[in-house]
């Protein structure tokens, strides 16, 4: 591939990546990709194959960004291995806000892409899960359901409150990533330590 092509496929996964994001995959057409990255409609089926494949060749550049970021190794302690967890997903949604449109959209959504997705989620599921399990364990973390627990923590870093409707008026739902961080953080720790 010359510097041209290599240029026109960027341009293609990149314009790809705003308009899944804005619009999903069903409100999406190669046609608009196509006029966003400034490039031939064929080039899409010449590069990607079809618009599903170039849909999940922006899910896995995504995935690819996360990995990077993601540690999901070994850790000593749970407490901070989720406060870096939390950390990074917070981060990655705030600085790159297709991943979270995108992220969002599959998640809500009966996706006939699901099994791939599944497929590319499930590191982070198992990490989370490993966390978890860990912290209750040692005694760090007090939860009875797993599963539960899981859902309310992802609900909680994939649709932000201040994504609602309900708090358009409040003045302070603009907080800086930090302080949305740190607040997440302490929130999903005190319903992890309360005892009822």
């Amino acid at each position: 591939m010359n510097s041209k092509q290599d240029q026109s496929k960027i341009r293609i996964i990149e314009a790809a990546r705003v308009c899944f994001a804005r619009n999903g995959y069903d409100g999406t057409s190669i046609r608009q990709i196509c006029e966003m990255a400034d490039a031939n409609l064929a080039l899409v089926s010449y590069y990607y194959g079809s618009k599903e494949k170039l849909y999940l060749a922006v899910i896995e550049r995504f995935s690819q960004e996360a990995n990077e970021k993601f540690d999901g190794g070994a850790f000593t302690k749970p407490e901070d291995a989720l406060k870096d967890f939390i950390h990074t997903f917070l981060s990655m949604r705030k600085q790159d806000a297709q991943f979270h449109m995108l992220l969002r959209y599959e998640l809500s959504s009966k996706s006939p892409r699901k099994a791939t997705m599944d497929q590319i989620f499930a590191p982070y599921l198992t990490y989370i899960r490993r966390i978890l399990t860990e912290g209750k364990d040692s005694g760090v973390f007090h939860y009875e359901s797993l599963d539960l627990v899981l859902t309310h923590i992802l609900s909680i870093l994939a649709y932000p409150a201040y994504d609602s409707l309900l708090l358009a008026s409040y003045e302070d739902h603009q907080l800086s990533t930090e302080a949305e961080i740190l607040q997440t953080t302490r929130f999903i720790f005190a319903g992890l330590s309360a005892s009822i």
